[in-house]
């Protein structure tokens, strides 16, 4: 009887992204919001990119603006989002990523 594979789900693929390969421990401070926050906008789908403006953000997040900015380059470090667009004063687009399986120690420090 053939078994029938069926594709991750989004919360799966949250799931494994946060918990399993561990960057919840490694995303600091307000940028969980952040990230979620950019998830919601791309509709949980990864390796997608999404538009999205720094006051968008900072309303969905109820952060302050540099706060906003200074969580993105924290997950663009990590390798989660990567900015596609960078123009200051405008809309920015974000590609979210699939980071990689393994943490370097590096990066866990």
């Amino acid at each position: 009887m053939p078994v029938a594979l069926t594709e991750p789900t989004t919360d799966d693929w949250v799931k494994m992204v946060l918990f399993d390969r561990g960057y919840l421990a490694l995303i600091k401070g307000e940028a969980i919001k952040v990230y979620l926050a950019i998830i919601q906008a791309c509709d949980g789908v990864p390796d997608r990119s999404v538009t999205i403006s720094l006051g968008v953000l900072a309303r969905r997040t109820r952060l302050t603006s540099p706060t906003v900015i200074e969580s993105l380059s924290r997950l663009e470090r990590l390798g989660l989002v990567v900015s596609t667009t960078r123009q200051r004063g405008k809309v920015n687009t974000y590609y979210v990523s699939a980071p990689p399986v393994r943490i370097s120690a590096a990066e866990q420090a």
